[in-house]
């Protein structure tokens, strides 16, 4: 156990009682922020959480902070144990929780909801990166998978913006199939583009659907859109997604909120040096703060969120002037053909297929996705 504590620094310990917050106490893991590894293991152990036959609690975590490798070890240690009864404290302390690469996903605060899912990425083959684990498999074994409901006619708002102008057909046919109520908007400027996202995310209609759905096609930077007139910097993605947080636009409070974006950017803003989206970024200043809230509601303002970003060199455009995006047209077959799917599993599938993509163009033709969620429940597009 020591040799874990001390590959062990204070974000990873931190990670780790964020996950057990919920299974030991809020009160507990909040006031003991300086907690070793040792502590909270033999915490486990005083709560019957783990036991030499009870390690899935451990199993489940190290999954979840992307740890496949330890889980493993885990499995071997339980097959070993069987037969020689070792005491599992000293068996772990072989193992190592050391990773930078864990990403916290957000809690549902609703009385039916209180139960922690963080979902992170998983092993990563580039070119394509992906960010996406099953919802529900940190969900504790008495607690059923839930499913949002996608019952009401329409499903939602599907909001299309195209300053590219080759996508609109194609989306607009897929997401009306869908049974959405799609609104297009073609070439916009700047000022036009932050207009209608504050207008939409304001609708009151929103408590009348069961999710939202935004699609964004334009040039940019790295981490900002354009629109069709010259931009400096571009309107920020960060400040995007916070116009339809739950603070800001609460009608969608609870409710999925799915954004698909097709960046071209420029070349010195290379795709596979941007990295994933942080979940939290800065504070938006001129978003309405006066919006009447529908209702008390313990739902994080961050939750139910899918953000599915591409980006692709703006020389591709150059080249095929005409031609759709790659990443959108792989989008809208797997929507039509499997919709019936949870949607995280076809965007996994819809990964491959772009990096297969990318196997057979140059650099500068390929296609590079990323995917952040922060969906508690599976989600399954079709209504029927």
């Amino acid at each position: 156990m020591a040799e874990i504590g001390e590959d062990l620094d204070k974000s990873d310990m931190s990670s780790l009682i964020f996950l057990m917050r919920d299974y030991m106490g809020r009160g507990k893991t909040t006031k003991e922020k300086d907690k070793s590894f040792l502590d909270l293991v033999m915490e486990l152990e005083k709560l019957n959480l783990v036991a030499p036959d009870q390690l899935d609690l451990l199993e489940r975590c190290l999954k979840n902070i992307h740890r496949i490798d330890l889980k493993t070890k885990i499995q071997k240690y339980k097959q070993s144990a069987q037969g020689t009864g070792t005491s599992y404290v000293n068996s772990l302390s072989n193992l190592s929780l050391k990773d930078p690469s864990y990403n916290l996903r957000l809690q549902n605060g609703r009385s039916k909801e209180q139960r922690l899912m963080v979902k992170q990425p998983d092993i990563q083959r580039e070119p394509v990166k992906t960010s996406i684990e099953e919802s529900g498999a940190f969900l504790p074994r008495h607690i059923p998978e839930e499913r949002y409901m996608m019952q009401s006619k329409p499903l939602g708002i599907c909001l299309i913006i195209d300053c590219i102008g080759n996508d609109t057909e194609l989306l607009r046919d897929t997401f009306t199939s869908l049974g959405y109520e799609v609104q297009c908007f073609l070439l916009l400027t700047m000022k036009n583009i932050i207009h209608i996202l504050h207008q939409v995310a304001h609708m009151p209609r929103h408590q009348n659907y069961d999710s939202f759905v935004c699609v964004l096609v334009s040039r940019g930077s790295s981490h900002s859109v354009f629109g069709v007139d010259p931009s400096p910097s571009g309107f920020p993605l960060d400040r995007i997604r916070r116009m339809f947080m739950g603070d800001t636009c609460p009608y969608l409070l609870g409710k999925p909120k799915l954004f698909f974006i097709q960046n071209y950017v420029k070349a010195e803003s290379h795709p596979e040096d941007s990295g994933f989206l942080e979940v939290d970024g800065p504070e938006v200043n001129n978003v309405d703060s006066k919006v009447r809230q529908p209702g008390p509601c313990m739902v994080h303002r961050e939750a139910d969120f899918l953000w599915s970003l591409c980006k692709a060199d703006v020389s591709v455009l150059e080249r095929a002037s005409t031609l759709p995006s790659v990443y959108l047209q792989f989008l809208s077959k797997k929507l039509w053909q499997e919709r019936r799917r949870p949607l995280l599993e076809l965007h996994t599938e819809l990964n491959d297929s772009v990096y297969n993509w990318n196997r057979g163009v140059s650099d500068k033709e390929k296609y590079y996705v990323s995917l952040q969620h922060t969906l508690r429940k599976k989600l399954i597009l079709s209504c029927n």
